[in-house]
């Protein structure tokens, strides 16, 4: 009876703890919808309200309409794809290299780009700002999109490299046994059998890019190439702060976010649990 008991509690306090923890992840997020519906006045009325005296579409309206928002998501989602097509492109070879090519310095090499991970992103700014200045790139989508580049490929590698190491290469040299070259192997072995892991990796690079605030503003000075997370800014007056439009633009800003982690959770899920054992 006692051990019946104390699983019954034990079981009770992990489902309280897990209550506890959706609460505090998902409260931040219910007071930026319902502040979003919210007028001006009702959200620093006191006392405070969670919920709005009176629902309005207004701050919605604001967004869309009187403010450079629609243009800067836009620029995300181009800035976003150049992001996950160029780091997939740079990674999978780089991780292949270092999975499949046996040399002396192969797993110093792949911990010397992990360290690009932990290094500080404004340490890296300045070097990032004269190369995309070089490049005459300043001030355009794309010179953004190569600046997050540097956010993504040190991790990307990492992941992709223990997601080809976990493939045995036996098959690989099967297929070159029955006359296929290695771009065969990679192509019909490979790479089919590591999709999930890329996708995760393609995601990965996207969420990172599309949330990127510090190298933006720097990067991006007008509204022709500045990305949603810059364009948030715009909200913010010297004196005070459109929370309503803030918080309808955030909601806007998060939702594509929202709906493309469900579309793709699957292969995300099985991305980032691939690799884990060897590599």
């Amino acid at each position: 009876m006692k051990r019946v008991l104390g699983r019954a509690s034990a079981r009770a306090g992990v489902w309280a703890a897990l209550a506890a923890l959706v609460l505090w992840s998902l409260a931040p997020i219910a007071v930026m919808v319902l502040t979003s519906f919210k007028k001006s006045d009702d959200v620093f009325s006191v006392p405070a309200r969670l919920l709005p005296s009176t629902w309005t579409l207004e701050n919605y309206s604001t967004v869309f309409t009187d403010s450079s928002m629609p243009q800067a998501l836009l620029n995300s989602l181009i800035i976003g794809g150049l992001v996950a097509i160029a780091t997939l492109l740079f990674c999978f070879s780089a991780g292949y290299a270092l999975a499949r090519f046996r040399f002396r310095s192969a797993r110093p090499l792949a911990l010397f780009i992990l360290l690009g991970q932990v290094v500080p992103l404004t340490v890296v700014l300045l070097p990032v700002y004269q190369i995309v200045s070089s490049l005459r790139l300043l001030d355009t989508t794309t010179g953004v999109a190569f600046a997050h580049l540097a956010i993504t490929i040190p991790l990307v590698t990492w992941m992709v490299r223990n997601q080809i190491a976990a493939i045995p290469y036996e098959l690989e040299e099967a297929v070159q046994v029955d006359g296929g070259t290695r771009l065969d192997a990679v192509t019909y072995v490979t790479l089919p059998v590591c999709a999930p892991g890329l996708a995760a990796a393609g995601m990965f690079a996207f969420l990172q890019s599309w949330h990127e605030f510090l190298f933006s503003s720097v990067m991006a000075t007008s509204t022709a190439s500045r990305p949603a997370p810059v364009a948030l800014t715009q909200f913010a007056g010297e004196f005070d702060v459109d929370w309503g439009a803030t918080m309808a633009a955030s909601v806007v800003l998060t939702l594509p976010i929202v709906i493309l982690f469900i579309v793709l959770q699957r292969y995300f899920t099985a991305g980032l649990t691939g690799g884990a054992v060897k590599g």
